[in-house]
């Protein structure tokens, strides 16, 4: 049900009785994390009309941990890092337990 390398891997499972009466399970809140918090690994240079997933399998060898990039800049909606203005990003490193 949850990736144990995706950001969810570390939410706390909630189960709640749904209006038919039956239980209906969902993670909790995930809160993004301070980016002063996390250890950047470097910078790079995101080329032009390249997508995020495709700049994170080139930079951390997944493309499927584009989120980890979205915190360390603190944005919740990827696309906001695919704007030409933000051609430079930081790369953090994994958190630890992650």
């Amino acid at each position: 049900m949850n990736d144990p390398d995706g950001r969810y891997a570390n939410s706390v499972i909630r189960t709640r009785i749904g209006p038919a009466g039956k239980p209906v399970t969902y993670l909790a809140r995930r809160f993004l994390p301070e980016p002063e918090s996390l250890t950047i690994a470097g910078i790079a240079q995101m080329a032009p009309d390249e997508r995020l997933d495709l700049f994170s399998a080139r930079v951390q060898g997944v493309s499927t941990a584009w989120w980890r990039i979205a915190d360390a800049h603190r944005l919740i909606h990827p696309d906001d890092l695919e704007n030409p203005g933000l051609q430079r990003l930081k790369v953090p490193l994994p958190e630890a337990g992650k």
